[in-house]
Formats: structure tokens, C-alpha cells, sequence
């Protein structure tokens, strides 16, 4: 698979209450080049945040901006 195959595709619009605006989250996904049967339709290869460049810069842990491994703030 190459990586033009590769596209971050919107999961979730969700309010961020630290940021008191909205955020949305995204996924990675790698498409196959070709359809084969039995082969999932995509792989989620990472996770990111409209709001992560933000939430760097106010010190906010979130495993969605890379920040707090494990404190997941897209669950809420």
C-alpha cells in the first residue's frame, strides 16, 4: 500500500471543555490499492485533534494531541 492511499477521516465533533470551543477527532486510515476479499477495508494507523496544537501549548493531556498517553478526552 503506498501512502497516497492514506487519508485522516473525521470520527467524532465533540465540545471541548478545557478549550470551551469545538474539536474534532480524526483518524488515519490506509486504504488497500486493490479490493481483496476477506481484507478489512482500511487500517487505522493513528488518532489526532483539531485541537491538539492548542492543547501543546496550554500543557493539556490528551492521547489525542500526543500529550498524555493513556487520558483520552475524546470519551467524553
Amino acid at each position: 500500500m503506498t501512502e497516497s492511499n492514506a487519508k485522516w477521516v473525521p470520527v467524532k465533533k465533540q465540545w471541548c471543555d478545557i478549550l470551551q470551543d469545538e474539536a474534532e477527532l480524526l483518524e488515519k486510515r490506509v486504504y488497500p490499492s486493490e479490493i481483496i476479499p476477506d481484507l478489512e477495508a482500511y487500517r487505522v494507523e493513528g488518532h489526532k485533534c483539531t485541537a491538539a496544537v492548542t492543547c501543546n501549548l496550554i500543557g493539556c493531556q490528551c492521547q489525542w494531541a500526543y500529550t498524555g498517553p493513556g487520558t483520552d478526552r475524546g470519551d467524553t
